[in-house]
């Protein structure tokens, strides 16, 4: 089969870089697609401890620039700011991806990598806020609420450990959680709630984030919190609201496709090779089943896919 690429990586995050840094060595022609900056969400974290090799910690942006230089060196071409909007799988074998500018490129095999994205939180006024108090993301907007009072939404890692990082920020931050305690890692929770501006808010719940009209601009005053035991209604000010509930993968490309299976939230299932029920498509990464979401097994699962990938491609010359 003639294709433009060998290997068609969809996602441009840790676990697609990684990847393309092994089929690339493989010298495969690689070609990597992200639609939003490369690095996904972990280019925003401020502070990245638990990688191994680091030990003094590294940026999400530096560990990501490091990442792509890496990738680039052995010959991946990566397009930003262009996304995959189909996949079709020729009649040969090949796979065809739709482009998000209306065109279209080829390659024998594809590896999914499209992570997550953050869950929203189903109450009034968290669409007519976002972008203006509302947020899902500390490291990007903390900074625009300093010395302002806000609210953290949420109990695991990404709530606690982002919560931490803006108490560099707060006047003062109410954790809000519908359970009686943190379920992120006990080192994190450790910090976050010896900080003297946290205070936590137990078995609650957002019911409303309400605010005024600043010109053409929208500001957060403030949120109506429930006691799911008492079910006492208590109203906060505070300028910002940091949401942090969980996450949905990103699995729309695969969905429809024929022999992709997806679990009850829409996360692909496939094996330790990172294969799933089709022959050359491959998902690794925060998209698939996996018992835990960390950045070192996210990675691990784009070299594994990338390994994948090339036996899968040898066993085609050999036909």
């Amino acid at each position: 089969m003639t294709t433009d690429f060998d290997v068609i990586i969809i996602g441009g995050g840790p676990t697609g870089l990684a990847a393309a840094v092994y089929t690339g060595r493989s010298l495969l022609k690689t070609l990597v697609l992200e639609k939003g900056v490369p690095g996904g969400q972990i280019v925003f974290s401020a502070a990245i401890d638990n990688y191994p090799g680091f030990p003094d910690g590294i940026s999400g942006y530096d560990f990501t620039d490091a990442f792509l230089r890496h990738a680039k060196r052995f010959g991946a071409e990566i397009r930003t700011g262009l996304g995959a909007a189909s996949i079709t799988k020729n009649e040969d074998g090949s796979f065809t991806i739709g482009l998000t500018d209306g065109k279209s490129v080829t390659g024998k095999s594809v590896i999914l990598a499209t992570g997550r994205h953050p869950r929203k939180l189903d109450v009034p006024g968290y669409d007519e806020y976002f972008g203006g108090g509302v947020s899902v993301c500390g490291t990007c907007d903390g900074a625009f609420f300093k010395n302002q009072p806000m609210a953290v939404v949420g109990g695991g890692n990404s709530a606690v450990e982002e919560g931490f990082f803006l108490t560099r920020y707060a006047s003062d931050i109410k954790s809000i959680h519908r359970r009686d305690h943190f379920t992120a890692q006990k080192i994190l929770i450790e910090e976050y709630t010896h900080a003297p501006n946290v205070t936590p808010v137990w078995n609650s719940v957002v019911e409303e984030i309400y605010g005024k009209a600043n010109g053409p601009q929208k500001e957060v005053t403030g949120i109506r919190v429930r006691d799911t035991k008492t079910d006492k209604v208590s109203e906060f000010d505070v300028n910002a609201v940091f949401v942090f509930i969980g996450w949905l993968p990103n699995s729309d490309l695969a969905k429809d496709m024929p022999g992709v299976k997806l679990d009850e939230e829409n996360r692909i299932i496939g094996n330790e090779l990172m294969e799933t029920g089709v022959a050359g498509l491959y998902a690794a990464g925060d998209v698939c089943v996996r018992p835990i979401y960390q950045l070192a097994n996210v990675v691990a699962d784009g070299v594994q896919a990338a390994v994948s990938v090339e036996k899968y491609l040898d066993s085609l010359k050999n036909k």
